[in-house]
This record gives C-alpha cells, structure tokens and sequence, in this order.
C-alpha cells in the first residue's frame, strides 16, 4: 500500500484546504517545489498534486510547478484539478504528470471519459469525492445525482480499474477515515486510493487489512505538515508484515521456555539463524536473556557470530544497560538494540540513545503482563497489563499504554512487546494487549508470545494491529517454518514479502 503525500497548489504556494473550503486555507510553503524534494528524501513513491487555481478555473493553471517538480524528482505524480478537456490531459501529461485524476469531467460528460480511457488508458483516474453519502464535483461545491458507488461500477466499466476516494467532511480535519466508505467502493471491486482524514498513524494501521480486498495507497495531507504524522513511521505503517524468529540465549545457546522460565535447550543461535535466513526471516531478534539478572553485559562473541553471518537486519537486547552497551553491539554487527529493564530505571536513556544512534536504531522491549491475575476479580484492572523487567521476573507499577507512549515520546523507533502470560504457551498472541497499544501508539509494534498456529500470526496482524510479529517455539522445534507463515499470510490477505 503505498503512502502518497499531498501537494495542493495555490497561488503558486503549497497549502491545504480544510474540507475543501479556500476561507480555511493554511499556507506551509511558498516552494511546492522544494516542498516535492522533501517528501523525495523521506522516501515518497509517488505524489499526489492538486492545482487548486486549475480547479477553480476549470482548466489547469499550475503546470509550469508541475513540470518542475516531475525533473526535480523523478518521482510518479498523479495530478488533478482543471482537467476537463482532452486538451488538458495532453497538456498535464507533457508537463510530467504520470496519472490524471477526473472527477467533475467524470460525471458531466461519461461519453468525453470513456474517450479518454481509448487514448490515455490507465492513465486516467477518476477522483470519487463523496460527503453524507453523496458524490460532490465541481470543487467539492455541487453534489450530484449518482451515488458513489453506481460512479465506481461505470467507470470500472469503462476500463478504469483505481479510483481515489476522498471524504470531504473528514478532509483536513486529521479526525481519521471513514473505513465504511472506503469498503463499500471496494465491494465494487475497483481498487481505491483512499484520502481525507489521516491523522495518526494508526488510520493507516486501520486502512492495511482493506488492502487485501483492492485498497491500493492512502493520500496524506495536513498530517504530514503539522508533524501529526512522520512520513517514516506511515510509510513502515502501510509496508510489508515482518516474520521475525527470536534466538533467546544463555551461556551461549538458543533456549526456550513458558512465561520466561522452565527453559529448554533449542539449539546452537548461528545454525539456527542461517536456517531462518534461508527460510525467509525478514529480521532476527538475539536476546541474552539472562545478563541483566547476572548483572553483566551481552555476550558479544554470540552477537558477532551470529551478525558476520546474515543479510537480514538483528536486532540484539539484553544486558544493554547504557550507551556504551549500545554503541558495543551496533559496531557487532546489531543494526538495531533492544532496551528493557535499563529504559524503565532511566527512561532519559531512550532520549539520548534515539540522539547519538538516531531512532531507527532504539527497540524498546517491553515485557508485559495482567495487572491482576485470574483468580482475582478486579474490575479496574480488567484489560491492563503493568509492565515486567528484569527478564519478566519484576513487576513493576507501570502501565502498560502510559509506558509505550512514554518511549515513543522518547524517541523509540519499535516497540518489541512480549505478553508475559502468553510466552511460550503458543496458544496465541494476546490480542486485546496488542490492541491496547497499536491503537495508542504510532511507531511499528513487534508481536511477540504465544504464537502456536498460523491463524495466530494471522489475528496479530488484522485484529492486533502489529507491524510484524516475533515467534520463537514454533520455530525453534519444527512446529512452522517461516515460509509456511508467509504462504498462509498471503492467502489470508496478508502483505508480507515472499
């Protein structure tokens, strides 16, 4: 699913709209150009150009930006506003455009769109803008007759097979997006670009599981200039699902038990890493599980082994107690460190870590587990879960949702969340847990405990939210494999890299 940021063009500046309405106009650049080169070095795929003039006009008036912006990037642009004659799309697909959105021309004239599938084929796109259920033209100012969803099957008809659908009363209000309109232009079965309302990461969070069923990209706006959203965190947000396996280690070998204790020897960490690199492992994790209740460091030699080893990213925790520790397993070979108990004795440790090793690189794990136990009745403490450290071993009286929003505030580039009571039991992840803080949080969170079943890594990620999911007993001891995971995950809908 791809992540499109918004350039609306105004005046010759880049500003948004809020609801279409130009009396709510808020200006964050007088260089849409340079504007364009930003969403470019944060790793934009494509952009989405509105000329606002060219809207208002009835004819395109911002192509000589439009023009600049397609040499100065490179970068796909699929551009709308003012083009409601054939001479315009010639005109907007000379100056760089690689898609032109029709939404006005698509319903005054559906004989002028259909000529225009014969000779631009998939480059047209029709814009579906709809409010209270009714289709809106013309600049968001007139309302018409067909119902959005009689627009989608004509144009599908038609030969047009991705239209973007944008909800007018949700546009610019970062108040989040209207899944219900969304599903029921892709029951059609066209494929939609879905816009209007991002304000958090956790809507693109909320969109990924339509993917399946046709949803092709999101289109942010006002959420990327404010800053409520970074262009990153939404992009990893709306990629690929991760199989992470897990190598838990101790006196330099894999373990394994149930709820961090009765442990289990699985076997030598390097052997077992080349054999979920080849199986397709996305990432590893290496945790030395037992350093911090030793009170020692993490066992280098292991991380080298394993790190000299792979392509695919690790992730190495345990014993990581200050910066030292850090900068010790990243020169190791770790591409990122995992911080547990030393974040919760000093949280200031996540700030300065994200500062000197920049926030992609800081996971903070957090072991959590039920604020009350089963033979309690405490109605207060009903789905919480207070947060564990020294290897689960210690409860202590954080919540759960106040911590990892404290980390990511912080600076935590991923949340490493392990259910304490689901660990090892491999009777599923604990959903509501996953729940709780996906919805709460806006950096990628890792599943980990309890995954037993392929439909458990399948509930991870469409019911809990998570960005990959963290298994270790089913792998360790030949229950799944990881390609397995990823065929099931597929055929379930599932983006995930096979």
């Amino acid at each position: 699913m791809l992540v499109i940021p918004a350039i609306d063009i105004h005046d010759g500046k880049c500003v948004r709209l809020c609801q279409g309405d130009f009396a709510r106009l808020t200006e964050y650049s007088d260089d849409p150009v340079e504007v364009a080169r930003c969403w470019d070095r944060l790793g934009a795929e494509m952009l989405h150009v509105i000329d606002l003039d060219g809207a208002k006009a009835g004819r395109p008036v911002n192509l000589d930006i439009v023009r600049r912006i397609s040499i100065d990037t490179g970068l796909p642009i699929q551009l709308g506003g003012g083009l409601r004659q054939p001479k315009h799309i010639e005109s907007a697909l000379e100056a760089g455009a690689t898609r032109v959105i029709l939404g006005t021309a698509a319903c005054d004239d559906p004989d002028i769109l259909q000529e225009l599938v014969r000779r631009f084929g998939e480059r047209i796109m029709v814009s579906i803008d709809t409010d209270r259920g009714r289709v809106m033209t013309d600049g968001w100012r007139q309302s018409q007759a067909i119902a959005p969803v009689e627009l989608a099957v004509r144009v599908l008809e038609m030969g047009i097979r991705t239209v973007i659908h944008t909800s007018v009363a949700r546009d610019g209000t970062l108040s989040g997006v209207d899944i219900d309109a969304i599903s029921c232009l892709l029951s059609t079965g066209v494929n939609v670009i879905a816009a209007g309302g991002v304000g958090r990461v956790q809507d693109i969070r909320r969109l990924k599981p339509l993917e399946g069923r046709g949803l092709a990209g999101v289109i942010i706006g006002r959420a990327l200039y404010t800053g409520a959203v970074n262009l990153a965190d939404a992009i990893r947000a709306a990629g690929s699902r991760r199989i992470i396996p897990c190598l838990d280690t101790k006196n330099g070998r894999v373990v394994k038990g149930v709820a961090f204790s009765h442990l289990k020897d699985a076997g030598d960490p390097l052997e077992l890493a080349l054999v979920y690199r080849k199986e397709g492992a996305d990432e590893l994790v290496l945790l030395d599980i037992s350093a911090t209740e030793e009170g020692r460091r993490t066992a280098m030699d292991v991380v080298r082994r394993v790190s000299s080893a792979l392509s695919i990213p690790l992730t190495v925790g345990g014993g990581i107690a200050n910066l030292d520790d850090i900068e010790r397993v990243l020169e190791a070979g770790a591409r990122k460190t995992a911080i547990n108990t030393a974040a919760v004795r000093d949280p200031e440790l996540v700030r300065l870590a994200a500062d000197a090793f920049g926030r992609d690189r800081i996971v903070v794990a957090i072991d959590a587990a039920a604020a009350t136990d089963a033979n309690t009745h405490d109605d207060e403490s009903e789905g919480k879960w207070v947060v564990c450290t020294c290897g689960g071993k210690q409860r202590t009286q954080l919540d759960l949702v106040e911590w990892a929003l404290t980390v990511e505030r912080l600076g935590a580039g991923e949340i490493l969340l392990t259910s304490i009571d689901r660990d090892g039991a491999v009777d599923g992840y604990d959903v509501p847990q996953l729940q709780a803080v996906t919805q709460a949080v806006g950096v990628p969170v890792i599943a980990s405990g309890g995954a037993g079943a392929l439909e458990h890594f399948r509930d991870a990620f469409i019911e809990g939210g998570a960005d990959s999911a963290l298994a270790a007993s089913v792998f360790h001891f030949g229950v799944l494999r990881v390609d397995e995971v990823k065929r099931y995950l597929a055929s379930e809908g599932v983006d995930v890299r096979l």
